[in-house]
């Protein structure tokens, strides 16, 4: 098998071309239903951002199957469900992780279409339906946090495939509108704003390569409707891992740019380990986009669902992480400054409790 994929090469686990930006009503059900004949899991995560003061964002998600993203021997376990329902609001983060505790062949798929349900005791845990218009409901098992959200997805760009010891771990990201409610117990809170859903597909394989220590994903939109994502990912020596830096800009139309050259600078971490702020440059010859971001301060209101689920920010480094930022677009035609808003991810192997 390939060893790496860059954009313009075929994708590893899709049909798709790595950097290729597509309208999301074309893409190929093939490439977002769950097929677990093929690949050893598949997931479906959404980071929504709202316009809201009251709850700025909402992660949530599942994965199914096993697999490893560190550099160690560990045993992975197919059986059991990963699955977050986390959501940020102004009196603090709200996260049910129950991840560990549902079968992962209780969970229902279909084959033919966007149709994946979890059921537990009577009570509909999950489920995510449609293309490209969806819905995703989620709520926990005794119903105090819930989210019941409706996506209208536009585009679909397949990213380069992060070829780790472990695994090849492929993915593709769309962007799109969102609106719908969200609760926790007697509080609900109607909601609109912009989503970032990424389908992960994982093939356990070893593989000699430098390991990813860790990576910063970044996810931003911007008052001309334009958006932005993109990873940062280094190895244990600092170094960055140059085929996963990279960044995508969605132009107000819907079209896509695969900016591979990044560059991340200035990064600031809070108390808690977390990034407090941060600017990318992305690049070609003759694009260029600015980024800078700062992170709302996070508290933890409630945190429960299993055994694992943190007691403090410090125990949970995958926190979503609250974005507001400026970004500077130039391209042959001139330039722009925008305001922005988005939601990001920081993982690192350091404070990764196996």
């Amino acid at each position: 098998m390939r060893k790496s994929s860059l954009p313009g090469d075929p994708s590893l686990t899709f049909s798709g071309i790595v950097g290729k930006t597509y309208a999301a009503e074309s893409f190929p059900k093939e490439d977002y239903v769950i097929d677990g004949s093929r690949y050893d899991s598949e997931g479906n995560w959404a980071f929504c951002r709202f316009e809201s003061d009251e709850v700025y964002a909402a992660r949530m998600g599942f994965e199914k199957g096993g697999f490893n993203i560190t550099e160690k021997q560990l045993s992975t376990d197919k059986a059991l469900l990963q699955l977050h329902l986390e959501l940020m609001t102004r009196d603090g983060a709200v996260l049910w992780l129950p991840t560990g505790t549902f079968d992962a062949d209780a969970l229902i798929s279909d084959s033919e279409q966007m149709d994946i349900r979890l059921s537990h005791e009577g009570r509909d845990i999950f489920s995510i339906s449609g293309w490209p218009r969806m819905n995703w409901h989620f709520q926990s098992v005794e119903g105090d946090a819930e989210a019941n959200l409706d996506f209208t997805l536009q585009n679909v760009t397949v990213l380069p495939d992060c070829i780790l010891p472990h695994c090849v771990f492929s993915m593709w990201e769309t962007m799109g509108d969102v609106g719908g409610f969200v609760r926790f117990k007697d509080r609900k809170i109607e909601v609109s704003g912009k989503v970032f859903f990424d389908h992960p597909r994982i093939i356990n394989q070893r593989n000699n390569v430098v390991p990813r220590h860790l990576y910063l994903y970044t996810t931003m939109y911007f008052e001309d409707g334009s958006g932005i994502f993109g990873y940062h990912a280094e190895d244990k020596s600092g170094k960055p891992l140059s085929y996963y830096c990279f960044g995508i800009h969605i132009d107000p139309l819907n079209q896509g740019k695969f900016l591979a050259d990044a560059d991340m600078q200035e990064l600031k971490f809070d108390e808690n380990n977390l990034p407090a702020s941060w600017r990318l440059e992305w690049a070609d010859r003759d694009y260029r986009i600015d980024l800078e971001v700062t992170v709302k301060p996070a508290t933890l209101l409630q945190s429960w669902g299993s055994t694992l689920a943190p007691k403090t920010l410090k125990d949970f480094i995958i926190l979503p992480l609250i974005l507001d930022g400026t970004v500077s677009v130039r391209t042959k035609g001139g330039g722009k400054t925008l305001r922005g808003y988005g939601l990001a991810e920081y993982f690192n192997v350091d404070y990764w409790d196996v």
